[in-house]
């Protein structure tokens, strides 16, 4: 098991070796406050949501790079396809529309992206805070994992022998 920042870096890496994407409608820094949740990083303090994190990346390790050869296939279909619709639209939509509506929708759309964007920093802070309630209330989810497993089996077996006894 790495240590936290090995387990950020082998996270960003992983993140970071999708393949790039052009988007000329959204651009990528209106989504910029809400691409890094404070959640995400809160959990991944937990020794539980690491050692767990890092077997599922040893797991889909074999498939990565089938997942990155069939994204490096489709990915020139998609863009192709996106162009051809979006030619089509800009030679047979837009020159329909009423002066201005392009510019009204993106307007529109900048708004709902700054509501949206609120919207889920106020839940990022909730769920923080509910992280925080659920170690309060459980100390053990700060214990490194294999002690966590030992104190479970241990408390689950005095559990089963008080039962046992009471049964009896």
């Amino acid at each position: 098991m790495g240590t936290l920042r090995q387990i950020t870096t082998q996270r960003s890496i992983f993140i970071r070796k999708m393949a790039p994407v052009e988007v000329e409608t959204i651009p990528y820094d209106i989504m910029a406050p809400v691409k890094n949740l404070k959640v995400v990083d809160k959990a991944f303090e937990l020794p539980l949501v690491t050692s767990a994190y890092t077997e599922i990346v040893s797991l889909a390790s074999p498939l990565t790079p089938y997942v990155e050869n069939t994204v490096t296939t489709i990915t020139p279909m998609v863009e192709g396809g996106y162009n051809a619709i979006k030619t089509k639209v800009e030679e047979n939509v837009m020159p329909h529309l009423p002066e201005g509506t392009a510019e009204a929708l993106q307007s529109k759309m900048n708004g709902a992206v700054a509501h949206l964007t609120v919207a889920v920093e106020k839940v990022d802070s909730l769920a923080c805070g509910g992280v925080d309630q659920l170690v309060e209330k459980i100390p053990a989810l700060k214990e490194a994992t294999p002690e966590l497993v030992k104190n479970t089996k241990e408390t689950l077996a005095s559990y089963l022998n008080s039962a046992t006894s009471f049964l009896a």
